[in-house]
């Protein structure tokens, strides 16, 4: 069993040496993705490739954002002779133990995709800003409603692990070429399982925090995520059509749709009643507002139920023992 390590990296010179060091003796490759860092990194990866045969040095020519170059590091997997891939970032926030643990395991199991959750009473050493914690609970609800899997936490965790199968034909959108790629690759992986039998873990790790500088938007990010998960689930009700198991479910998505539709059209009747003086029952309306809503989301949980129950691909809750 042959495993790679990809490390992400842009002007981690602080760090970068530190986290090469760990890990250079286990895995059979580590794979560097410098994304045209502007201090020493690259001129400290070049440095320890010298007396280090099994690590790759891949330098982006521009700056391309964490997104694209964990697309790079994928493609070059992709050509290696590498069965498996765990991706860390290279400020070191990740544990040691929790890396190992995985690779460990994936020497007794096989895994087609693992995701981390960090969000558990152990799981954040240091200080967190408080903005992360509220956008990562609005990112897990979306993660939840995309992929109808309620056990699904923290979609962006970094400290992931991929089989090449699973990587076959991975393509990443230009909407996540910079932040936000965990979200897609949890979503994506996930969606897979409606037509492919695939084993997906979740594992509780370790992230520590340094009170590091970050330029991420959260504002930005939420809206990419919600403009992404709508995305998403409308072109998994064209999928689901496809499939006998799952046309019951599409079918409860599409009704859905209709009388949430509906619903914004008897809110547009209430406010022109309201204060644009057309004549109507606005309690009336607001009755019908409330039915519609109601019944809308009603569909879309039993859809989700559907979808869960006859999934091929459950998601395993993994122990570190």
């Amino acid at each position: 069993m042959k495993t790679a390590l990809l490390i992400l990296a842009f002007n981690e010179e602080k760090f970068i040496e530190n986290v090469i060091k760990k890990y250079i003796d286990i895995f059979n490759e580590v794979i560097i993705i410098d994304d045209c860092s502007i201090d020493n990194t690259k001129l400290i990866v070049e440095g320890l490739k010298e007396s280090n045969k099994n690590l790759t040095l891949i330098s982006n020519e521009k700056n391309m954002g964490a997104g694209k170059s964990l697309e790079i590091g994928i493609n070059y997997f992709l050509k290696s002779n590498n069965e498996y891939l765990i991706k860390i970032d290279g400020d070191d926030q990740f544990s040691k133990k929790d890396v190992l643990f995985l690779y460990k395991l994936l020497e007794k199991e096989h895994y087609d995709f693992i995701k981390c959750d960090r969000f558990w009473h152990d799981g954040i050493v240091g200080k967190i800003p408080t903005i992360r914690y509220f956008g990562n609970s609005l990112a897990s609800l979306l993660i939840k409603f995309s992929t109808a899997c309620w056990t699904i936490n923290d979609p962006l965790n970094g400290l992931l692990v991929f089989s090449k199968n699973l990587l076959s034909d991975f393509k990443l959108p230009k909407l996540f070429n910079r932040y936000g790629y965990p979200f897609y690759v949890v979503t994506n992986s996930v969606k897979k399982s409606i037509n492919s039998d695939i084993k997906i873990g979740q594992y509780r790790n370790e992230v520590r925090y340094n009170n590091e500088n970050s330029n991420l938007n959260p504002v930005t990010m939420l809206f990419k995520l919600i403009w992404y998960t709508l995305q998403n689930y409308y072109s998994k009700i064209l999928l689901k059509l496809r499939i006998s198991e799952f046309q019951i479910s599409a079918l409860m998505d599409i009704i859905s749709q209709i009388l949430i539709i509906l619903s914004f059209f008897s809110i547009y009747r209430i406010i022109n009643i309201r204060y644009l003086s057309y004549d109507g029952p606005q309690g009336i309306w607001f009755m019908v507002f409330l039915i519609f809503l109601v019944l809308g989301l009603y569909l879309i949980s039993i859809s989700h139920k559907i979808e869960e129950k006859v999934t091929k691909t459950k998601i395993t809750d993994i122990e570190n023992i």
